[in-house]
C-alpha cells in the first residue's frame, strides 16, 4: 500500500497523535473498506490490503467494523443547531418610584 505523506494534513495528523506508520495503514485500511460497504461506485480489494498489511481479511474488518462504530457513536453525539445563549445574569424588575 503506497502512502502520500506530502499532504499537509495528514502531516499535521501523524504529528498530533503521533501515529506510526502501521497505525495510518490501518486507518487508511478501515476507510477504504467502510467507503467501499456504503458507496457502489468504490471498490476496495480486501485480499489485496490483508496482504500488504499482513494481516487476515477478518482482521481488516474488524478494524473497518470498530472505526465506523466509533464514526457513529461520535456523530449521533454531536450537537446540532446553534448552542444556547448563555445569560449573564438574572435580572430582577425594576421598582416604580410612583
Amino acid at each position: 500500500m503506497y502512502l502520500d505523506f506530502s499532504n499537509k494534513r495528514a502531516r499535521k495528523l501523524i504529528e498530533d497523535y503521533e501515529l506510526s506508520e502501521d497505525e495510518v495503514r490501518q486507518i487508511v485500511a478501515a476507510a477504504r473498506i467502510n467507503l467501499a460497504t456504503f458507496d457502489p461506485e468504490y471498490r476496495a480489494n480486501v485480499t489485496q490490503l490483508s496482504q500488504d498489511l499482513d494481516r487476515s481479511r477478518p482482521t481488516i474488518y474488524n478494524w473497518a467494523d470498530r472505526a465506523l462504530d466509533a464514526t457513529i457513536t461520535s456523530l449521533r453525539n454531536i450537537r446540532t443547531g446553534r448552542p444556547p445563549k448563555e445569560r449573564a445574569t438574572r435580572r430582577t424588575p425594576r421598582l416604580s418610584n410612583d
